[in-house]
């Protein structure tokens, strides 16, 4: 695991910071490790555990750019996520709907999303206490996600912390549009990334033939962490409809809880 980061001194001079740090990634724009660069500027304004980049897109399953750790662990620590698992991740809706600019967590997480399974099994094993992406849109579904995250004993970001991530945020959003441009140049030749994993196809094949198409929707929205009430919000139905429609969904899978909703889902992502 990477060390924390010291506390760093907000910049005395943030236009000199902004300048030094913008002519330096526009110099590296063009250079295999130009990301890395930016993870340093970003750290030189506040401190951070983790820094991640993934490309996501509608037509494949997301792509690691780059991060602080071993790419070969985070691969390994990623699998299940680039399998599928990531579109239960709140952010996804940001790559469905093109949306760019500073989003944090906590701001589009649904009512429920820390009682759900997703949460308590795959984001709460990470550590993380906060995080933030800049979400970089390249084209219609497709963004480039950069993660800034804290573990503890890092507290949240605050207030301040957050003004001077979103003060910023043009710099990051100009600098990975650039670099991408010269990424899509270099990789013409390379092999294609694999399709996306589409999460109603593989909930109708948790039991084949049964599933309605209401019921799927209720099971996409329980694995990503939607209350009753949410759901009942979300699809336009009462909350007694919903109650009904999870009871008939685990009788016909043969299951007794979201626990266990969430395995059999787990299993459909190995079984690729």
């Amino acid at each position: 695991m990477p060390q924390k980061l010291a506390t760093v001194a907000p910049p005395a001079r943030p236009l000199a910071w902004a300048s030094a740090w913008a002519a330096r990634l526009l110099r590296a724009q063009q250079e295999p490790a130009a990301i890395s660069l930016l993870h340093q500027a970003l750290s030189a304004l506040e401190p951070l555990s983790n820094f991640i980049v993934f490309e996501f897109a509608l037509d494949h399953q997301p792509e690691l750019i780059d991060c602080n750790y071993e790419r070969d662990y985070m691969l390994e620590h990623m699998a299940q996520y680039r399998r599928g698992l990531y579109l239960l991740d709140p952010f996804w809706r940001t790559v469905v709907e093109g949306r760019a600019g500073l989003v944090r967590m906590e701001d589009i997480a649904p009512e429920d999303f820390r009682q759900s399974e997703y949460f308590q099994r795959h984001y709460q094993a990470t550590g993380v206490v906060d995080e933030l992406r800049y979400v970089v849109p390249l084209q219609p579904g497709r963004s480039v996600h950069v993660f800034v995250e804290r573990e503890a004993p890092l507290p949240v970001f605050d207030a301040e912390e957050l003004q001077r991530f979103g003060d910023v945020e043009p710099l990051v959003r100009a600098f990975i549009e650039a670099h991408f441009i010269w990424r899509d140049r270099q990789r013409l030749q390379a092999t294609p990334p694999r399709p996306a994993f589409d999460l109603r196809v593989q909930i109708h094949a948790m039991q084949p033939g049964e599933i309605t198409l209401r019921e799927t929707d209720i099971i996409e929205l329980m694995l990503k962490g939607h209350s009753a009430k949410s759901m009942s919000s979300a699809l336009n139905i009462e909350e007694g409809t919903v109650t009904n429609h999870k009871r008939n969904i685990y009788a016909k899978i043969g299951i007794h809880s979201q626990a266990q909703l969430f395995d059999r889902f787990l299993r459909t992502l190995t079984s690729h």
